[in-house]
């Protein structure tokens, strides 16, 4: 037995004082807001059984303000290593932080920001993602992880393969098993002396008002799509957005960004965890885009771009694209068509 053989079955044992501090490779499990609900031990579990299977350890970065008692909970439930950051990252922190590390897999919980910073760090990094799994496994033969994603609300689970690396993965943490509590493991506390200061929040999620002209509507089957992202800044913008779809003939929908914002509803979202669709014509305000939302939205006939930025990932992706103002396009055009 190789010496690297022996530190891998000490640390399955939760005795290995040889992780690699700073951490390299590994499955890693991220918390954004400092705080370590049972969902979150409960996704360091199934980090752990995915490691186990994988030969790697399991790293924690745990970002806020974690105590040392919460660090030693992480470890109970699974980790062998938790690093320690303060504040909140923005996906070019994530970027940076991992961009050096080679994981194998990235997990995030099914928050909104797991939501944005999930997709956005699998594009950044040029890995695979599932946008929604409620399970996680590892292929025996070729040794890559599967994600579980469930479809028909849970009635049924597509297996997905995450061919590239680091496989990255929103994860439904109340779909999962109960989490470990296992006082004997051992692992290491690592003060990183990461200080992220805290990005915006992502607005709390409001019921659409059921008085609203804009409704849902059969977005997969639609041959004009008006999408609306974050871009559109307000409620104002949507309303507008949904105005053009009704003068164009077709239905407004958006991608998760709208729907953490609370201004479309789940029937109404693009992407991996929504719908995917096939529209004649695909009218992208406000949206950056990112790799759930480009999956979701490759069989599009044409795809308009309207953003402020002409760096934004969809600008190479859309077949038009024009830099202005979303809202003030919106309301231009609608001026146009007479509305």
């Amino acid at each position: 037995m190789s010496m690297d053989d022996l530190a891998y079955l000490e640390a399955l044992m939760g005795s290995s004082s040889e992780v690699s501090r700073g951490g390299t490779g590994g499955v890693w499990v991220v918390s954004l807001d400092g705080a370590l609900p049972d969902g979150i031990l409960r996704l360091i579990g199934k980090a752990r059984v995915v490691a186990d299977t994988l030969g790697c350890y399991v790293y924690f970065l745990a970002c806020g303000s974690a105590t040392a008692d919460e660090a030693q909970r992480a470890i109970q439930a699974g980790a062998d290593s938790v690093l320690l950051a303060t504040g909140a990252p923005t996906l070019d922190d994530l970027r940076t932080f991992f961009v050096d590390k080679a994981p194998q897999g990235v997990l995030f919980p099914d928050t909104a920001p797991g939501r944005v910073l999930g997709p956005g760090l699998a594009q950044a990094l040029g890995g695979s993602l599932s946008g929604r799994a409620a399970d996680l496994a590892v292929d025996p033969i070729y040794q890559r992880i599967l994600a579980h994603q469930p479809v028909l609300d849970d009635a049924a689970r597509q297996v997905v393969a995450l061919l590239a690396s680091p496989a990255i993965a929103v994860v439904d943490t109340d779909a999962l098993p109960a989490a470990f509590n296992e006082p004997w493991r051992t692992g290491n506390v690592e003060e990183t002396g990461l200080s992220w200061a805290r990005p915006v929040a992502v607005p709390a999620a409001k019921r659409p008002d059921p008085a609203s002209p804009v409704r849902p509507a059969a977005v997969k089957s639609a041959s004009i799509v008006v999408a609306a992202g974050l871009g559109l800044n307000t409620e104002a913008g949507v309303a507008l957005a949904g105005r053009l779809a009704e003068a164009l003939g077709g239905c407004l929908a958006g991608d998760v960004s709208a729907l953490d914002s609370g201004w479309i509803t789940e029937d109404q979202l693009i992407g991996l965890t929504g719908h995917s669709i096939a529209p004649r014509l695909l009218l992208a305000l406000g949206i950056d885009g990112d790799t759930s939302f480009f999956m979701a939205t490759q069989e599009a006939g044409s795809i308009v771009a309207v953003q402020v930025d002409p760096r934004a990932p969809i600008v190479p992706v859309a077949d038009y694209n024009i830099i202005a103002d979303p809202a003030e396009f919106a309301e231009a055009l609608l001026a146009v068509l007479g509305e």
